[in-house]
């Protein structure tokens, strides 16, 4: 049966309409696809906000201004590194509340400068710390500023469990294993007397730097330690005197986190660091440009959703 001239005109245009809507929906895949390979690629997947609570790893880098304070929940445990200055501690209080934590298994104090440990006082106050982690201090170069004077009272307080580390040591906190790669030497140099952790959970790891220098990251590498880690918190807030490139390589990082202050003093992130990250795609968030980042995981893959804080 011959089929009518209307039908054929009919089914001509729906086949150039279904054409059209099979390159529409193939070039949609593809973009999908290549924004997944993106951010998996140099990074991990972007979040909703409303999924972020369904992982059950959230390693949270705060908004401290100049300084660091990272809080990490992962299941039933949590770990708290740093805090800023004293003016970061209700910055910290906020995470800690927004994320439910009442008791904090370790709490790590990396080294005694007032932009890592001058909130910790009053944050302590807020929280119930099982285990303090600090570097320990010889005569030689014991600190004698009243930030550090304040931090050792409130740990004094709290009554905690008080652990001094040092590179080769491990450590586990519920799910978490912590591998201490640094300190490893005793110097006047603070930076370089920085608690650096690799923190492990399930296949993923975070490479936790504190204020370490290019010394410090040599030092690591000779002595043969495994740094291979998903996300880094670069040195010294993205100084141009750590994150050396051998190092970075040896990390091989998808995600670099930069905790640094809007507009500070020090030009921190410097563009050397901003620079071998792109050469090596290394995807960067920084706390001056995108508030609190979250760095969310399942002990497989990590996945990242930039929050204002």
């Amino acid at each position: 049966m011959a089929i009518p001239m209307k039908l054929k005109q009919f089914l001509k245009e729906k086949k150039y309409y279904l054409l059209i809507v099979l390159a529409v929906v193939l070039l949609a895949a593809l973009v999908t696809y290549i924004g997944v390979r993106l951010d998996r690629g140099p990074g991990g997947s972007i979040l909703p906000f409303d999924t972020a609570s369904q992982y059950p790893m959230d390693v949270a880098f705060v908004n401290v201004g100049q300084g660091d304070g990272i809080v990490i929940r992962c299941e039933d445990a949590a770990i708290v590194i740093d805090g800023g200055e004293q003016t970061a501690a209700a910055a910290m209080k906020e995470c800690l509340k927004n994320e439910n934590i009442t008791d904090v298994d370790c709490y790590i104090a990396t080294h005694p400068h007032s932009d890592h440990i001058g909130a910790i006082p009053a944050v302590m106050k807020a929280v119930n710390v099982k285990t303090f982690m600090m570097t320990e201090f010889s005569e030689l170069n014991m600190p004698t500023t009243r930030n550090f004077e304040q931090m050792v009272d409130a740990v004094e307080d709290e009554g905690c469990e008080v652990l001094f580390v040092r590179g080769g040591e491990e450590y586990t906190f519920g799910k978490m294993k912590l591998q201490i790669l640094a300190p490893l030497e005793e110097t006047n140099n603070y930076n370089n007397m920085s608690i650096v952790v690799r923190l492990v959970y399930g296949e993923i790891s975070f490479l936790l730097t504190g204020d370490a220098e290019k010394d410090v990251e040599a030092q690591i590498l000779a002595g043969g330690a495994d740094v291979d880690a998903d996300v880094i918190k670069l040195g010294h807030h993205g100084s141009s005197n750590a994150s050396s490139r051998p190092f970075i390589e040896a990390v091989s990082p998808l995600i670099a986190v930069i905790s640094c202050g809007a507009d500070n003093d020090y030009g921190h992130p410097h563009k050397e660091t901003l620079e071998l990250m792109k050469e090596l795609s290394v995807r960067v968030l920084r706390t001056d440009t995108d508030g609190t980042v979250h760095v969310y995981s399942d002990g497989k893959n990590v996945f990242t959703k930039e929050l204002v804080g």
